[in-house]
């Protein structure tokens, strides 16, 4: 029987999703169960969302009476045109590879587990930013909760793996299966929501130190080809990082829109970024939600089948296209 859920419930798992408190996952807890449809195609999600309610209510009451808080828990906050999180083994290189990328200025030590705390650094991409965040690696032996939040919040992954390494292609299927166990499953496909508590992440698969391992090269190729768009780079010499920018700006899954006044050129100063997929209406929408409401129509310069023509509502917008709003 197909669950049929409903609105007031998926706004509510969304919550969840993005909550970063126990208090703020009970309450959107609270809400799924309150508008799940109750009927036989939900008993199990019912039953599921009673055992988190249950077992969050518990924690909670044992911390209150200890007098301790959670633990650390982090949250970084979203700037820039997308967020991608920095994932891999130990010592894999994200560090020297956000040093190289952004203005961030991480520790960068020859030994593993040298980051401890999320650590966000601003990647330029033509005229737009893209934040990145270095993360603590993911290992079997003890991964915090709050890293497996930030990747499960991120617009998509950097898998970053060390072609020096002789257990690269090991050590990428821990990740990859690590990962997943935490309901985040990666993909070389768009990201999107997959089941209430189970999220896709669209992924790059990074080889860093490339200038020490030629050889590993053709062998971290081979696993990832049909699972990730792959691209190896060497923070030392600078090789492959100007073509991982780019990579970068196709991972992230946003599109560049610029605009024009009537009888002027076009702004390509700042453009306006949205989600591959976003319609010339959700164009509309981002730039001021009350120009819907005294829209008159549109002309689209670029992906339309014509330069300056109407361009119908539903008509899904590309990277550097330029649109003219005509209001009443």
């Amino acid at each position: 029987m197909p669950a049929n859920l409903t609105p007031e419930f998926l706004a509510a798992r969304e919550r969840f999703n993005k909550a970063r408190s126990d208090e703020e996952r009970l309450d959107a807890l609270q809400e799924m169960l309150a508008t799940i449809p109750k009927h036989k195609g939900t008993e199990k999600m019912q039953a599921d969302i009673k055992r988190r309610i249950a077992k969050l209510r518990e924690r909670m009451e044992q911390r209150r009476r200890s007098g301790k808080s959670s633990g650390p828990s982090y949250h970084v906050e979203r700037v820039g045109a997308a967020q991608l999180a920095l994932v891999g083994p130990p010592n894999s290189g994200k560090s020297s590879l956000l040093a190289a990328l952004t203005n961030a200025n991480p520790e960068v030590a020859p030994y593993p587990m040298s980051t401890f705390r999320p650590c966000p650094g601003m990647m330029e991409f033509e005229d737009i930013q893209i934040q990145l965040v270095d993360l603590p690696p993911i290992t079997p032996e003890y991964t915090e909760g709050w890293v497996y939040g930030l990747v499960r919040l991120a617009d998509a992954v950097l898998l970053c793996l060390d072609l020096s390494s002789p257990d690269c292609l090991h050590e990428a299927d821990q990740v990859v299966e690590l990962l997943a166990g935490r309901h985040i499953l990666l993909t070389g496909g768009a990201s999107r929501q997959v089941d209430w508590r189970t999220v896709e992440r669209r992924t790059l698969a990074v080889g860093l130190k490339a200038d020490l391992a030629p050889k590993g090269r053709e062998q971290l190729a081979k696993w990832a080809e049909g699972r990730f768009p792959l691209v190896c780079v060497s923070t030392t010499t600078g090789e492959g990082l100007e073509q991982l920018r780019r990579a970068i700006f196709r991972a992230a899954g946003i599109v560049r829109v610029y605009t024009k006044k009537p009888g002027h050129p076009p702004d390509m100063g700042q453009p306006y970024t949205l989600r591959e997929g976003a319609t010339v209406l959700d164009v509309v929408e981002h730039i001021h939600r009350e120009f819907v409401e005294r829209l008159r129509y549109v002309r689209l310069w670029g992906s339309g089948r014509f330069d300056g023509q109407h361009a119908p509502l539903d008509h899904v917008v590309q990277d550097g296209d330029i649109v003219e709003i005509h209001l009443s």
